[in-house]
């Protein structure tokens, strides 16, 4: 069972032991297809909540190193995050550049896209389940013909 948060990685192999389907138990797996529909939906909105805090946060602190390229930040707010003081006066266009290059921005980047990637596979999944009804039932009714 997954318990969120989760990684990706950990997320396709949760999904690849439950594509497996017993043919002798038919009934068994269309009742597992809810029990499946809610493990993934609630690893999406949980995922999905994490990505929008994170979108949030990325803002704030993109403002926050903003201003610290800028030299705007007062000792207290250097302190409180472990910076120093910049050093360089920079352009408009080169506090732009050095934005899109920071690290620790760039690190929080890195982690909602992951974000993106689980609710992405999620709602794959949860499609997949959705016509895992179907595929079922018409396997139910081949069967029911070759008899």
């Amino acid at each position: 069972m997954l318990t969120a948060p989760v990684t990706l990685e950990a997320l396709m192999k949760e999904w690849a032991s439950d594509t497996s389907i017993d043919k002798d138990a038919m009934e068994k797996e269309t009742l597992k297809i809810s029990h499946l529909h809610s493990k993934y939906l609630n690893v999406r909105v949980h995922h999905n909540i994490l990505l929008r805090r994170m979108e949030t946060d990325y803002k704030l602190l993109r403002g926050l190193r903003e201003e610290y390229f800028h030299g705007r930040l007062a000792k207290e707010e250097l302190d409180e995050h472990g910076w120093d003081q910049f050093q360089t006066v920079l352009s408009n266009p080169a506090v732009a550049r050095k934005l899109d290059t920071d690290p620790e921005l760039n690190k929080m980047l890195l982690k909602r896209i992951a974000h993106e990637e689980i609710v992405s596979y999620c709602d794959m999944v949860l499609k997949s389940l959705h016509n895992r009804t179907w595929d079922l039932g018409n396997f139910i009714k081949y069967q029911q013909m070759m008899k």
